[in-house]
């Protein structure tokens, strides 16, 4: 019958090897979700297509105000920036000494019209299907996590109050 055998000659290197272990794994943990933080910053800073004609505007109202301002003060045609892209931003954030997250986001008051809210929806009819979906984009990268750590953001989520499956 075959079988295997352990034998741990020297307690306390195994019992030193198994402490920093112990204290690594919150380590790989938090470089797997510093990464896929990156990620996430990286996608969302993608340039969208351009501009499909005829315009889809959420209202006439939008529409209204977009000519009456000169193309909301950038003027018509609307020129790109960059100012989008490059107000992605990832922070680091910690709640205790081994409680260390990481937020990614885009301040500026016009970031949810394109690419959406982090719930969902929130982008406007003009940038649907052109710029990037924020919570598709973090849908996408999650799915590439450990499952254990899917696991553990999904609770997260739920007791912050977003919807999961």
């Amino acid at each position: 019958m075959p079988f295997i055998s352990f034998q741990a000659r020297n307690a306390k290197i195994v019992r030193n090897g198994l402490e920093h272990l112990r204290r690594a794994i919150p380590e790989i943990s938090r470089l797997r979700l510093y990464h896929a933080a990156v990620e996430i910053v990286r996608r969302m800073k993608q340039p969208g297509k351009p501009i499909t004609y005829p315009v889809q505007w959420d209202t006439p109202k939008q529409k209204r105000a977009f000519f009456a301002t000169n193309g909301f003060g950038k003027g018509i045609p609307t020129r790109r920036s960059g100012t989008y892209q490059k107000a992605w931003q990832l922070r680091a954030v910690q709640r205790s000494p081994a409680n260390v997250g990481y937020d990614v986001g885009n301040p500026l008051a016009h970031a949810r019209h394109i690419g959406g809210r982090s719930t969902g929806g929130g982008q406007s009819k003009i940038h649907k299907g052109r710029w990037p979906l924020f919570k598709r984009q973090v849908g996408i990268v999650v799915r590439n996590l450990p499952k254990i750590v899917r696991d553990h953001l999904k609770q997260v989520a739920r007791r912050e109050g977003f919807k999961t499956k």
